[in-house]
């Protein structure tokens, strides 16, 4: 075998390890060079494509949380990478919540916006998109059943539902949570931690092995540029971190500014890209057999109903 098909082929491999794309289309990509071995995930196409998903996969972390179910950490199931409009494989349980908690909206007990800022639920060429109001990024949804219609939540007092009083146009408070997460506040690096948390986005079966031991993780996040996922036992931190790093989540984008403003030590279980970082822990704790695994499961399962 030549070395240009072996970088083929492993390229086509990462490629359906991380998107769960079929290998003859993985394959297809590597002879167009869509992908190759350095990058075998293809990455989205603009600045505003990049920054619409790391929104997308962020907001994504806090509301889930430990309510992942059959190992699809943040609802996924598998993505086709389009660099313009990737779709994502919905979970058909986790599919209505999903959709619930990216819709922007104003929540006056929490004191402010929670969901995606400027982003809209719309249907399109046979197909449920979500796109951004404010420019042409657009994310489409899959789910097992083609008949599927998102349910919208209903109207809850405390809540002002933004997509739904302001369809086609940002409203102040979008604007202004829009300004924050692009701030560099004269140090942080936004096109870095756009670049990072959209290839987590792109990534989701390398993701969802750290809930392959039960089927479950927890995630959450600290601040606008970090991303933790956990989980109590199973695979290695570094073994999923090796994998992420081998699918080319750290790799050099042309244009953007990699470079992080503080100098820290790398870690095993730590993806950095800039300043931003994707944080992956196993727990070891054990809690998980005191407990029993499919009790949980079946916990976490009833909120679904």
């Amino acid at each position: 075998m030549s070395k240009k098909q072996n970088n083929r082929q492993r390229a086509a491999d990462m490629c359906l390890k991380a998107t769960g794309v079929g290998y003859q289309q993985c394959l297809n990509w590597a002879d167009e060079s869509w992908i190759s071995r350095r990058q075998p995930i293809p990455d989205a196409a603009t600045s505003g494509q990049r920054r619409f998903e790391a929104r997308i996969a962020h907001t994504l972390t806090e509301p889930f949380r430990d309510s992942q179910l059959d190992g699809a950490v943040l609802g996924l199931h598998g993505v086709d990478p389009d660099p313009d409009r990737p779709a994502l494989r919905l979970h058909p349980l986790m599919a209505d919540r999903i959709v619930t908690e990216l819709l922007p909206r104003f929540d006056t007990s929490f004191g402010g916006m929670r969901g995606v800022p400027g982003l809209r639920l719309q249907r399109a060429d046979d197909c449920w998109q979500l796109v951004d109001i404010r420019g042409s990024a657009e994310v489409r949804l899959n789910h097992d059943d083609p008949g599927w219609s998102p349910r919208m939540p209903e109207r809850e007092r405390g809540i002002t539902c933004i997509w739904r009083d302001a369809p086609a146009k940002c409203s102040r408070v979008e604007h202004q949570e829009i300004a924050e997460w692009d701030a560099d506040k004269g140090y942080l690096r936004p096109e870095a931690r756009d670049l990072l948390f959209s290839r987590v986005l792109r990534r989701p079966l390398l993701i969802n092995a750290a809930a392959s031991a039960h089927g479950w993780a927890n995630t959450y996040n600290h601040h606008t540029h970090d991303i933790v996922v956990e989980w109590c036992c199973g695979l290695p931190a570094v073994e999923v971190a090796a994998d992420l790093r081998r699918s080319g989540i750290t790799s050099a984008f042309e244009g953007v500014d990699d470079r992080p403003a503080y100098s820290r030590a790398p870690h095993p279980e730590r993806i950095d890209i800039g300043d931003a970082s994707l944080v992956l822990r196993c727990l070891n704790a054990g809690w998980c057999t005191k407990d029993g695994a499919e009790r949980v499961a079946a916990r976490i399962r009833r909120r679904y109903r």
